[in-house]
């Protein structure tokens, strides 16, 4: 696949003059705080300021800065000792040294953290005080910034499940406050979790969604973090262009924001796609900007990566000394900071190059010692390494025993690696289904709620009449009860046909389900994960329409081309099929009950066309007469007769057609109208079934007026 650097190079150059302009004004910066520092004799302008001071040396370890936080931490514990023993336990004052007290405390955990002492910053500052803090003071946005800090130090632990769960908490306190930025932040944290976990849809979502609000708003730190992560999830599907495109963002605006944490990621992976690209010593180049900078700002995390991706780039070109001393490094970094992960991918590949060396009895040590780290974590991946190293070493030395042994545990692992990957697949598309149906839920609670609340608001207004105007009590009270059973009445019908939908939708589901359950078996799980997302934008229209008497005849089609796509695909293109449209319908204008033609069609691929030995056909014409709309459905299938002599459940088709009468004989009552539905079997001239014509006929009206 080819690339275009040139686009990535020219947004850098926009950034490089902001940058160097920074650099110039910083000495100016620190001397004016320390003169501010001595200037005022307020604490807690003396704290802020000791903050601004402490933030000048963010792009690194520094003792600077712990020694700036540890002075205003200091003061703020000594004001807060004050009020404490004059009895002050809340108040403006208060409050201010507690909003303060917290702040420093975050920051010292943050500055652990990208120390990768993980430890640390979960213990002495995060889950001890900073949280403890936050819940004193009782602000939804404090604790959920918090909350979000404890999540991002479990994420790079690699514990999802704690990360995710924090992460949770964090945006339900997040959405009490009106910061729709931090908000944003939330649902990238989120996306960051998802994609760890192979959800990549769900994360996707998620950095959308995020980006649609951020943009707008500026926000050029929060923006750089959605692009490189929606570039990662580029990156996992080997699409190198756009993956390039969107981390050549995050870095031209991680220079401009002076972010070298982010800077430093983006260069490791950009040096990343053209490794992908086979583009060794472009990739190396970039790996070792970020390794520069690794030095340059003193941080440890995520510095071992670096040196595996470095060490990779130098045994693809069989240089297997060099190789050999960066994955040495990146061994003593990943030890010592306790990242089991790194470590056992380090040591696997010290073992490949050992083995590639001849030198057989190392390479059984380091890839053993990496297999036990790797089943310590949970990683199939790198066992399955380990295993085929092992394997092509004991075949060298000639151990066959051993070799058949590996062999067996490399292929079991390869099967359970597919396994993960198909279960993820469908885990993902199961997720992202309950969350559409959940927000479905809650809109209709909503709704019901405004409900309830404006028949209140009535009864109120009907007693303030009563009261205030008692000649004419008979006569409003006759029409407000009259007007109170009309409206029950039509609310009880509405949510009795939102119940037949919903009867309908499991059934729909189901089969939708198994149709990509036989294309994943069939098929690589990226392409499985491609329809699980195709379906659960399916989902997501069903729902939709569930919640609503008529939908616009376009959205309708759209949902049955879906649907009948994945049928498709299901019987490998058993039928083929046709939606034919009135030239004289507007589908954008027309509005109709929906899931009226699905049930029918569903009856028409499983019981019709299935069993058909030759290939099928499918048509639904739509045709518009005066004020009703003729829907009709016809195959070619084997007929209603011979599906039952092959002794084809029909307790399905049955309950769709009662529903579906159902369904008109209420729309019928509620709008007077006349609602028809025929079933015809076809047959030739010798009496032989040549398939099956349903015909439905259902007022319509225009999306701007009544039907």
């Amino acid at each position: 696949m080819a690339t275009n650097p040139t686009y990535f190079f020219k947004l850098i150059l926009t950034a490089g003059f902001l940058i160097l302009l920074k650099f110039c004004f910083a000495d100016q910066v620190k001397d004016s705080l320390l003169l501010a520092l001595q200037q005022t004799t307020v604490d807690s302008t003396r704290v802020k300021t000791l903050f601004h001071l402490g933030n000048l040396y963010i792009n690194g370890p520094s003792d600077s800065l712990i020694h700036y936080y540890d002075k205003a931490l200091k003061m703020t514990h000594s004001n807060l000792n004050r009020l404490g023993k004059s009895g002050i336990e809340e108040g403006e004052e208060f409050d201010t040294y507690k909003r303060l007290e917290l702040r420093a405390v975050i920051e010292f955990g943050i500055e652990y953290f990208f120390r990768s002492d993980y430890e640390k910053a979960l213990e002495y500052d995060f889950k001890k005080k900073a949280l403890e803090i936050a819940k004193h003071i009782g602000n939804p946005g404090l604790l959920s910034e918090c909350l979000s800090e404890i999540g991002i130090v479990y994420k790079n632990q690699g514990k999802y499940e704690l990360a995710l769960e924090y992460y949770q908490q964090s945006l339900f306190f997040a959405e009490q406050t009106t910061d729709t930025s931090w908000i944003a932040s939330n649902k990238v944290n989120l996306g960051n979790v998802f994609k760890e976990q192979g959800y990549l849809t769900l994360a996707l979502k998620y950095y959308l969604e995020a980006l649609s609000t951020l943009e707008p708003m500026g926000h050029d730190r929060r923006v750089a973090a959605c692009y490189q992560n929606i570039g990662d999830i580029y990156h996992k599907q080997n699409d190198y262009n756009k993956a390039l495109e969107y981390y050549s963002r995050a870095l031209v605006l991680a220079k401009k924001t002076d972010d070298v944490v982010r800077e430093t990621t983006c260069y490791m992976n950009i040096g990343y796609v053209y490794a992908g690209l086979n583009e060794t010593d472009r990739a190396r180049e970039f790996y070792k900007q970020a390794k520069d900078l690794f030095e340059k700002s003193g941080y440890s995390h995520e510095k071992d990566d670096c040196y595996l991706l470095i060490g990779d780039t130098y045994r693809a070109e069989s240089d297997l000394k060099t190789a050999q001393d960066f994955y040495q490094k990146a061994l003593g970094l990943s030890t010592s900071e306790g990242d089991m992960s790194r470590e056992a991918e380090a040591l696997i590949k010290l073992g490949e190059i050992q083995k590639l060396q001849k030198e057989y009895t190392l390479a059984i040590g380091s890839n053993e010692k990496g297999l036990a780290l790797a089943i310590q974590v949970g990683d199939l991946g790198l066992q399955a390494e380990a295993y085929k190293n092992l394997s092509e070493i004991y075949d060298k030395l000639g151990e066959y025993k051993l070799v058949v042994n590996m062999q067996q545990k490399f292929i079991a692992l390869k099967d359970s690696i597919y396994s993960a990957e198909k279960y993820r697949a469908v885990r993902e598309m199961e997720m992202k289904y309950e969350t559409e149906k959940k927000e479905a839920q809650l809109a209709l609670l909503e709704e019901q709620n405004e409900v309830q609340n404006l028949r209140l608001s009535r009864r109120n207004r009907m007693m303030y009449t009563i009261i205030g105007v008692a000649g004419l009590l008979l006569i409003i009270g006759y029409i407000t009860f009259r007007n109170f059973r009309l409206r029950s009445r039509q609310r009880a019908i509405t949510l009795e046909q939102q119940l037949m939908r919903s009867q309908m939708n499991p059934h729909f589901t189901f089969n939708s389900l198994i149709a990509i359950q036989s294309y994943i078996y069939k098929q690589d799980p990226v392409k499985a994960g491609d329809f699980l997302a195709k379906f659960a934008d399916l989902v997501r229209i069903t729902l939709e329409n569930s919640r609503v008497e008529f939908v616009l005849l376009e959205k309708e089609l759209r949902m049955l081309r879906a649907y009948l796509e994945l049928q498709s695909l299901r019987y490998d293109g058993k039928f083929d099929f046709l939606i034919d449209v009135d030239e004289n319908i507007d589908p954008a204008e027309t509005l109709i009950p929906p899931m009226m033609a699905q049930p029918f069609i569903e009856n028409a691929i499983e019981h019709g066309l299935r069993h058909k030995p030759e290939q099928g056909n499918l048509t639904i014409i739509i045709q518009k007469e005066k004020f009703l709309l003729r829907i009709i459905v016809e195959d070619n299938g084997v007929g209603r007769e011979k599906a039952h002599e092959l002794e084809i459940n029909r307790k399905h088709q049955s309950m769709a057609t009662g529903i579906t009468r159902e369904r008109l004989a209420n729309l019928g009552k509620k709008f007077r109208q006349k609602f028809v539905l025929q079933i015809e079997d076809l047959k030739a001239e010798s009496g032989v079934a040549i398939g099956t014509r349903v015909v439905l006929e259902v007022p319509y009206r225009l999306s701007d007026n009544v039907l």
